[in-house]
């Protein structure tokens, strides 16, 4: 039996999302997070990108336990694809837990889940995992000291060094320090920010300035869009509506939902009579209107409002919108569609770039370095980030003192091991990205998604070939295609593909396909999916 630790991480390593790290010691392991990624531009149709679980699935008799940082979906939204085929308990703090137990409802798996709220100590073989509170964009969230045989491992989780946050829960480096009495081994840590000069700001500023905001907005309308997870800002919201005499009304179901349960756990509080239907005829200077869509989503609220098909919210000249949420990287071009559609209908809008309606929930360079002395790990996993902000972290450890090769740059799938004095890496595991698509878990594989791509630049034809039974042509083939070319304009190019098509039909369908995607791919330069379908007379 192996007598090292093994760090694997199967998400969150060159990537802002899907989040899963393992730690293994001899036959025992536990998972610190299960989230998802959102699909990039280029994946169409796909809903939800997942961890690879196979790693856990053929070692599910190893795992002693699921253990939750925070509420985010990057953090627990893949939980119910994995607890379909792995029974294993899983922790986390309350709020957390609450937005688990809504997702494990959706999916028909609560009844047979074990939800464990998140002790001082969970002993969970060889481990003993110890929570400390942190400062981040959700309330309820930790980072983990994980005791091992062969020293401590402090796992950041996603954190800033927030000295007022509007939720009132500060990242406690005092009780970190007095976790770790005998120093730390190796420290995961939140690399988000590390291309981010100087310190994050506070949200006090935020709340400030939508003070300012809602003072100049008199006798008008405003309507805010934030992400439905940021519970501090909307009681921060709730709060200055109250004190500005204002009503609010919520649109957008993962904000409603997400609202009533921080309410019914304790995290949000509503003053009486403050909360209206999104359908009552309260005067626009009265009210607030709490939106989804900060990020320009196809379905969210604000942007069906933007662009005019929300059925109970029309945009109206006058009306304040601010977008109080940051822009996540690769969503510029939806944004700012959003932004200019709420221009045209005459909307007073205000975003990023204007007013600190938003402040990131993750520490920058200043907050990592102080994480760093405060911890002083012999090790360092730069972790949640891109290729670049994990080299940038690196050399953030380095600057501070940390020998370079005691710093590891992992990808998803690597392999960290350590006897508690050395570390080093070994031979990784091989990886697939697991789409969801509706109801489809992992039945898109890389071949579909090219072909969807394909599809997106250059269309598609079908190839109609009527043969006899001989396998001889019995008329004249037609072309049938959409996001290609006109074909009523195209009538050489078509001409010059039935004849290859009679040079090449008898040879199978594949070899076809080849020689007609050649053909098009010379002529036109495209490379539209083809498909031969063959009709027999």
């Amino acid at each position: 039996m192996s007598k090292n630790l093994q760090i694997l991480p199967l998400g969150g390593m060159g990537e802002i999302g899907k989040n899963l790290t393992i730690y293994e010691y001899g036959n025992n392991m536990i998972v610190v997070d299960c989230g998802v990624m959102f699909p990039e531009n280029d994946m169409y149709g796909i809903d939800l990108v997942l961890p690879d679980f196979s790693y856990i699935l053929k070692n599910k008799n190893k795992l002693r336990g699921i253990v939750l940082t925070h509420g985010h979906m990057d953090h627990i939204g893949a939980l119910p694809y994995l607890l379909r085929d792995v029974n294993a308990p899983v922790y986390g703090t309350p709020l957390t837990l609450g937005l688990v137990r809504r997702k494990l409802e959706e999916a028909n798996l609560l009844a047979n889940s074990d939800l464990r709220p998140l002790g001082e100590v969970e002993h969970l073989g060889p481990f003993r995992v110890k929570p400390f509170p942190v400062a981040h964009s959700i309330p309820d969230s930790v980072g983990l000291v994980i005791e091992t045989p062969v020293g401590s491992v402090v796992h950041t989780g996603d954190y800033k060094l927030d000295e007022t946050p509007a939720g009132g829960r500060t990242t406690d480096l005092n009780k970190l320090k007095k976790l770790t009495p005998e120093g730390v081994l190796v420290m995961l840590g939140d690399s988000t920010n590390a291309d981010q000069p100087g310190r994050t700001e506070t949200e006090a500023v935020v709340a400030e300035t939508l003070d300012r905001l809602f003072k100049q907005a008199k006798g008008e309308r405003i309507i805010i869009a934030t992400f439905s997870s940021v519970l501090a800002r909307l009681q921060e919201i709730i709060y200055l509506a109250e004190k500005h005499n204002r009503k609010v009304a919520l649109t957008g179901r993962s904000l409603v939902e997400n609202i009533e349960l921080a309410r019914e756990l304790g995290y949000l509080k509503v003053p009486k009579g403050i909360l209206v239907d999104i359908h009552a005829s309260t005067p626009a200077e009265d009210l607030v209107i709490l939106s989804t869509g900060s990020q320009g989503e196809l379905r969210s609220a604000l942007n069906r409002m933007a662009n005019g098909e929300h059925r109970q919210v029309s945009i109206q000249p006058g009306d304040t919108v601010i977008i109080s949420g940051g822009t996540i990287p690769g969503n510029e071009e939806v944004v700012g569609r959003m932004l200019n559609n709420l221009f045209e209908r005459g909307a007073h809008v205000i975003y990023g770039a204007m007013a600190t309606v938003h402040v990131s929930g993750h520490g920058s360079r200043e907050d990592m370095r102080m994480m760093l002395e405060a911890v002083k790990p012999r090790f360092m996993i730069p972790a949640h980030g891109e290729a670049r902000h994990l080299h940038l972290h690196a050399k953030l450890a380095q600057e501070t003192g940390m020998k370079a090769e005691n710093t590891f740059i992992l990808r998803d799938g690597s392999r960290w091991l350590t006897d508690g004095k050395k570390a080093w890496t070994e031979g990784g595991l091989e990886l697939d990205e697991v789409y969801v698509d509706g109801r489809l878990v992992g039945e898109i594989g890389e071949l579909v998604m090219r072909d969807r791509q394909r599809l997106s630049q250059d269309g598609f034809v079908v190839a109609l070939i009527p043969i006899d039974k001989k396998n001889k042509l019995s008329g004249e083939p037609q072309f049938v295609s959409r996001g290609f070319v006109y074909l009523k304009d195209s009538g050489k190019l078509l001409d010059e593909g039935r004849e290859q098509i009679r040079r090449h039909h008898t040879k199978g369908a594949a070899q076809l396909r080849r020689a007609l995607e050649d053909f098009f791919y010379r002529e036109t330069q495209s490379r539209p999916v083809v498909l031969p379908q063959y009709i027999q007379s």
